[in-house]
């Protein structure tokens, strides 16, 4: 039963085959695929979908089952989709898969299917590297807006827009085109839209975008994203969060985004250029994320001292 042939296929399927697969492309009947699950070499993982016994159970697995079983009617979606486009922090736990409306039956626990009218893979879907076919960004976009809250949705979109995924343009005709299809999702999405559609570039990094929400709850003035200076060398550079009106620039560098020492002197060499011009900029690292409220305090105390500095200016 276990054939070479039979192997290779389930190897390039991260472990697992269709019933239907073994049979058309390799010849192995229904019933010598019940054999082997009865004699424990194989496990059903959906319907009519198997699991070598030897092979793991990892979320590729999972997905690949999950594309198998639904193959040709529907595709991998939500935070699913988000983590195969490589988007930061989605969940791997639950595998989510959109099917046209009517199609469905029984799936594993750790599947969720979403039923839906509005499942086309020709238009809302793209095939993987991994040879599953997924939700385009901007649909993937959609159903995040539908499942996170504000700041686990604006994670998720600055992720994807920095990774040249969607552009805030296209996240608005989009939406203006599919509204009426997940309320659930529209608000989330509208309210992102109206920060992101007066940027030039993403937010940075997430703790960028933590350090913003602190400090609207202290009312200090809202800080211009991404503001461009420009340097005595020509080069124009974007500040993460600025006050121009005071030259005091805030800088929630993670070492995801700066690249390690060299990144952290290019940083230091860019401040030095900035302070030439008269710009105060302050930096933070990772340890910001042990007190997101104090590092806001304190941003709120410079700010108040560089207040009083240009106002003795005058």
């Amino acid at each position: 039963m276990l054939t070479p042939e039979l192997l290779q296929l389930a190897g390039r399927q991260h472990g697992v085959f269709r019933v239907d697969q073994a049979n058309s492309l390799l010849d192995i009947s229904p019933t010598a695929v019940a054999r082997a699950r009865r004699r424990g070499l194989l496990v059903e993982v959906a319907p009519k979908v198997m699991r070598l016994a030897s092979a793991p159970e990892t979320f590729e697995l999972r997905c690949t089952a999950m594309h198998l079983r639904f193959e040709g009617a529907g595709f991998l979606s939500g935070w699913t989709a988000g983590r195969l486009h490589r988007l930061r922090k989605m969940p791997s736990e639950t595998i989510h898969v959109t099917v046209r409306s009517g199609r469905g039956g029984n799936h594993p626990d750790w599947a969720e299917v979403h039923r839906s009218a509005w499942c086309n893979p020709d238009l809302d879907a793209q095939l993987h590297p991994s040879g599953t076919v997924i939700a385009t960004p901007l649909r993937t976009l959609f159903g995040l807006a539908a499942a996170f809250n504000q700041f686990r949705f604006e994670r998720a979109a600055e992720d994807a827009w920095h990774r040249g995924l969607v552009t805030p343009e296209d996240a608005a005709v989009y939406l203006d085109e599919n509204r009426c299809r997940g309320k659930d999702g529209v608000s989330t999405m509208e309210r992102w839209l109206e920060r992101a559609l007066g940027r030039a570039r993403p937010a940075q990094s997430d703790l960028e975008r933590a350090l913003l929400e602190a400090l609207e709850l202290l009312e200090l003035p809202e800080p211009v994203r991404q503001h461009p200076l420009l340097l005595r060398t020509g080069e124009i550079i974007h500040l993460d969060l600025a006050w121009p009106e005071l030259l005091l620039a805030i800088e929630p560098g993670a070492a995801w985004w700066h690249g390690g020492d060299l990144g952290q002197r290019r940083d230091q060499a860019r401040d030095r250029a900035c302070s030439e011009l008269g710009w105060l900029v302050v930096r933070f690292d990772e340890s910001m994320r042990l007190n997101v409220r104090e590092a806001a305090l304190q941003v709120a105390r410079i700010h108040r001292r560089r207040q009083l500095e240009f106002r003795n200016l005058r």
